[in-house]
């Protein structure tokens, strides 16, 4: 299989050459809350992915003062994860902006360990803010939209008529005069997702009024939703049409880009060339995690993509693609980490090469956890010459399995995963405990790996003895 191999950080320089608006944004302020936290800001590289980008960070003092200069190339929606909240912003470059944070509300022990949690989205406030910032213009709209928007989607879901036209043109009576372009491209887009919505326009005719022949617009959401939406799945439905039937033959059994493209080529909708590529993108992204395609056909046209486009916004999205794709599949090499033991040492995947590592994470709050770490003692005994246990810790506070290794005497490999809370997104750990077989060359073998009590022992067995390793 063709690898990609250009790194991201070529991709985002390219990108930096070609916007040139500036590249700091600047945010302080006062919050006793949260003194001693770390804030960390972060940007969407791409809002098909929604693949973060930590564009700043910075500690808040003992006074409750923080300041943190964020790298920004345009005007971004830039987000932070505190506590309950996900609080947000629209930031531009060569601004300051004066934050007034939440008070802090911290995840309880469950929502902390549900993977499925949802914080709530919370625009912040902003002490210095004026009537022609982005942040107010954007919250005045939504305030303003969101008033009607969920009664007119239930009138429609009921087949009742809604005159929306008549209600756009009342929304705008207040922002006629507002010329920011990325305000008027939110509102314009914002718009179209409601004629969506409520059918008042099909998919065809949404597209060709603001997509076909349109600038891509890569970093405003209000653009990116309603693309996400109007292209939702796009091989599958254009697939049933009679110009459309060739495309799982094009994938699956051709894995040919151009054949892909002519095809799509058929469709109106995507006569540029520009767009085309990115409904491709997205499609390629859609259809990973279906069966409705040959995986391996899916990430051969994604290469082809990667290799031929002349877009740098489309090379960035197609490695985050598959970066978010190839991470945990058999075969491949896992995000690598570096964390701490308990005593503060740093350890990586890589210290491991030349064995065998029986990757899992755990809380030793959990019942099943503590059920197995016997069976795991039991394994590593067994097998430590051909096999590592690497055990990562989620526990809130390192010192409580500090006390837990302490009072056990397991002397397997244990880390904390506080100085990168993203390994636990990175493996997509849903439950725990989450287990991984990760081969001598680095390689994924299972994942996830069954457990001890489901039967790992007798799997790891005979693939030693397959490769006459025992």
């Amino acid at each position: 299989m063709v690898k990609i191999f250009r790194v991201t950080v070529f991709a985002l320089l390219v990108l930096s050459s070609v916007r040139v608006n500036g590249n700091e944004a600047t945010v302080f302020g006062n919050a006793p809350d949260y003194k001693g936290n770390e804030l960390i800001f972060y940007t969407y590289t791409d809002y098909i992915t929604n693949t973060e980008n930590e564009v700043g960070r910075c500690t808040v003092d003992k006074d409750g003062n923080f300041k943190a200069t964020l790298k920004i190339l345009e005007t971004s929606y830039v987000f932070s994860h505190l506590g309950i909240y996900k609080i947000y912003f629209f930031a531009e470059p060569d601004r300051n902006y004066e934050l007034v944070l939440p008070a802090k509300e911290e995840k309880t022990e469950v929502q902390r360990l549900n993977p499925f949690f949802r914080e709530t989205d919370l625009q912040v406030g902003i002490k210095n803010i004026t009537h022609s910032d982005i942040n107010f213009l954007i919250n005045a709209f939504d305030v303003r939209f969101n008033e009607h928007f969920d009664q007119i989607v239930q009138s429609a879901f009921k087949g009742e008529k809604e005159n929306v036209d008549s209600l756009i043109n009342h929304i705008e009576e207040k922002f006629t005069d507002c010329n920011n372009p990325y305000f008027k491209a939110y509102r314009e887009y914002r718009y179209g997702l409601l004629r969506q919505i409520t059918l008042l326009k099909k998919s065809a005719s949404i597209s060709n009024e603001l997509f076909l022949n349109k600038p891509i617009l890569y970093n405003n959401p209000s653009y990116m939703e309603l693309f996400n939406l109007v292209y939702d799945k796009y091989f599958l439905f254009f697939s049933r049409t009679s110009e459309g039937n060739r495309i799982f033959e094009d994938i699956s059994k051709r894995k040919s880009l151009t054949l892909l493209e002519q095809t799509l080529s058929t469709d109106q909708v995507l006569s540029n060339d520009t767009l085309k590529e990115m409904v491709i993108l997205k499609s390629l992204y859609d259809e990973f995690f279906s069966d409705n395609f040959s995986r391996s056909a899916l990430l051969t046209i994604l290469d082809s993509l990667y290799r031929t486009t002349k877009i740098p916004e489309h090379i960035l999205i197609a490695e985050n693609i598959r970066n978010r794709i190839t991470k945990l599949l058999p075969g491949f090499v896992p995000t690598p980490f570096t964390l701490e033991d308990i005593n503060g040492k740093k350890i990586s995947l890589d210290q491991f090469e030349g064995k065998y590592v029986y990757l899992n994470f755990c809380t030793t709050t959990s019942y099943t956890c503590l059920q197995e770490f016997s069976l795991l003692e039991k394994l590593y005994n067994k097998y430590k010459k051909h096999l590592e246990i690497v055990t990562i810790s989620a526990d809130k506070e390192k010192a409580d399995l500090k006390s837990f290794l302490k009072n056990t005497g397991y002397d397997w490999t244990f880390l904390y995963y506080g100085n990168k809370p993203g390994v636990i997104k990175d493996f997509d750990v849903r439950a725990y405990p989450t287990y991984f077989l990760i081969g001598p060359d680095r390689k994924l073998i299972m994942s996830p790996a069954p457990s001890p009590k489901e039967g790992f022992e007798l799997r790891f067995f005979n693939l030693l003895r397959s490769k006459g390793e025992i």
